[in-house]
């Protein structure tokens, strides 16, 4: 069985460049080739992104030099999500990455914690989090080459620019083969097998052997082409838009996201290197 000879991904912004990069790194090597159609007319939101732990795999995936990645996009170290007043008014608790607690005597840290809590003889579960403790007095540290050490099993993810990390992105997937088409999708032309090419707004027809929608809310392939439906579920969910208003930051970045319940809705504040989102 051989692989697709000819990807096209239409969308950048990071879920096109994320899906570029990673299809270059993966496919490129066999042959395969991968294009990306974006244009600079269709502006992204580049707003601060939070992310999960799992982001560190797929850069190691990637051989992506860390200190590289924060320098090119403003990033931030996280090591977990402060939750405010999603409880009772004034309650916050750390949503940490990593693990909480240890095994005693063979017994998982879980059930020993809820019987001892149950009794008044145990603290906040933050309490036994090193990563929670560590983001609420601002600090962090990369884990250490100890296997011992419960600094060698840190868990942490970063914040950054969103908009940086998609140029960023671009520059890396560019350097395994990727070719990017500036332009605009006019038509989108269907075959027996599905979506067999994208016709730009300047005439231009490309071909591919599998197609990648990162379109957006436009979902040019997957809804305009393919007619996969839309199931709304804007009944279920009342907050239904985000505002992001950027600011100067006014402190050292803690490495953690806050997200504070209001009477409608929430906020988020996400440091970054050169502001806050």
């Amino acid at each position: 069985m051989t692989g697709p000879q000819s990807i096209v991904i239409v969308g950048g912004g990071t879920a096109g460049w994320m899906a570029a990069v990673a299809l270059g790194q993966l496919l490129g090597a066999g042959g395969s080739r991968v294009t990306l159609i974006e244009s600079d007319t269709i502006a992204t939101i580049g707003v601060g992104e939070a992310t999960i732990p799992p982001i560190r795999t797929f850069h190691a995936m990637l051989g992506i030099d860390e200190d590289a990645f924060l320098r090119a996009t403003g990033g931030s170290y996280k090591l977990g999500i402060r939750f405010e007043g999603w409880g009772r008014p004034g309650e916050s608790y750390v949503h940490p990455f990593g693990q909480i607690g240890t095994d005693i005597a063979g017994v998982p840290f879980s059930p020993q914690w809820l019987r001892a809590r149950q009794t008044g003889q145990a603290d906040a579960l933050g309490r036994y989090s090193l990563e929670a403790r560590a983001a609420e007095a601002g600090r962090f540290s990369r884990p250490i080459v100890n296997g011992d050490s419960p600094l060698s099993r840190i868990g942490y993810a970063y914040h950054f620019d969103a908009g940086r990390y998609a140029i960023f992105l671009r520059a890396e997937a560019e350097k395994r083969g990727v070719v990017r088409h500036e332009g605009l999708v006019d038509r989108v032309e269907t075959g027996p097998n599905g979506i067999a090419a994208v016709h730009l707004a300047g005439g231009e027809r490309i071909a591919g052997d599998l197609f990648f929608d990162c379109s957006g809310f436009r979902a040019l392939l997957i809804q305009g082409a393919m007619k996969a439906g839309w199931e709304d579920w804007s009944r279920w969910l009342p907050c239904d838009r985000a505002v992001a208003i950027p600011s100067q930051p006014d402190a050292a970045p803690l490495p953690l996201t806050r997200s504070v319940a209001m009477r409608a809705g929430w906020r988020w504040r996400i440091p970054l290197q050169h502001r806050t989102g």
